[in-house]
């Protein structure tokens, strides 16, 4: 699995596109049996994912998350506690991931792999 993470609108979907996978490809939603996965921090609104979905996050070629941690702490304890789910998770993802990408300004760094 390739992890995509960056801000938003930092080019984590062109970078898709340019490996290769297109439009149709990329689902929202877990279950959907598309190969790239974008807006993981937005399925994790809702609390953390079971060892099921967890499953099928990591059967995908590509997951995008986009970096939340970064800048002033939310006052709300439940935004806060979201934030630390998408970052640990993202912590777990990448640690078996094969490769890892952080985009900054549409340029990709490769961070693992």
């Amino acid at each position: 699995m390739i992890l995509v993470i960056g801000g938003i609108a930092s080019g984590k979907r062109s970078y898709v596109v340019s490996l290769g996978y297109g439009e149709a490809q990329m689902g929202c939603a877990l279950y959907d049996g598309k190969p790239v996965l974008c807006g993981l921090e937005e399925i994790l609104r809702d609390g953390a994912l079971d060892a099921s979905a967890i499953e099928d996050v990591r059967s995908r070629a590509v997951v995008t998350c986009c970096e939340v941690g970064m800048g002033v702490v939310p006052m709300d304890a439940s935004e806060r506690a979201w934030r630390e789910r998408v970052g640990r998770t993202c912590s777990s993802l990448a640690a078996d991931a094969d490769m890892v990408v952080r985009m900054v300004c549409g340029i990709p760094q490769t961070i693992k792999g």
